[in-house]
């Protein structure tokens, strides 16, 4: 008997020790802005005006994850997100995309969709950096 009220007892603890990791994880992601996550969406991607629209940082995962943007022509690409934002910050980039305020707890910069085309036209390298 003993040692089933030990082992019940350990299986609460892993299932707290668990609950308790799981929550601080989502609410740093809440905090951070690495979650939630939206589905990409173009036209609401291309309306994005303001400082504070934090739209694109929230789809920008799924579009990475996507892969939507391997082998778009330059054409494909514009159509799809729209005309690339002013960032002087990134003049050996072909096309930058302004993102939003930086997911981290302490946001001082912004992150931003840098893409780079090859000689044919066609995408060939995109990463999300920060200025």
């Amino acid at each position: 008997m003993g040692y089933s009220n030990t082992r019940a007892r350990g299986l609460g603890c892993v299932a707290g020790l668990l609950v308790t990791f799981l929550a601080g994880a989502g609410s740093y992601g809440f905090m951070t802005g690495y979650l939630p996550v939206r589905l990409f969406e173009s036209e609401r991607w291309k309306q994005v005006e303001r400082a504070d629209d934090q739209a694109r940082i929230h789809m920008i995962e799924h579009l990475m994850w996507s892969r939507k943007l391997d082998g778009l022509s330059r054409g494909e690409l514009v159509a799809l997100l729209g005309a690339p934002s002013n960032a002087d910050y990134f003049r050996d980039r072909d096309y930058v995309y302004w993102l939003g305020n930086e997911r981290s707890l302490f946001s001082i910069d912004s992150e931003w969709l840098v893409i780079d085309v090859d000689a044919s036209g066609r995408v060939s390298h995109y990463e999300v950096v920060r200025d």
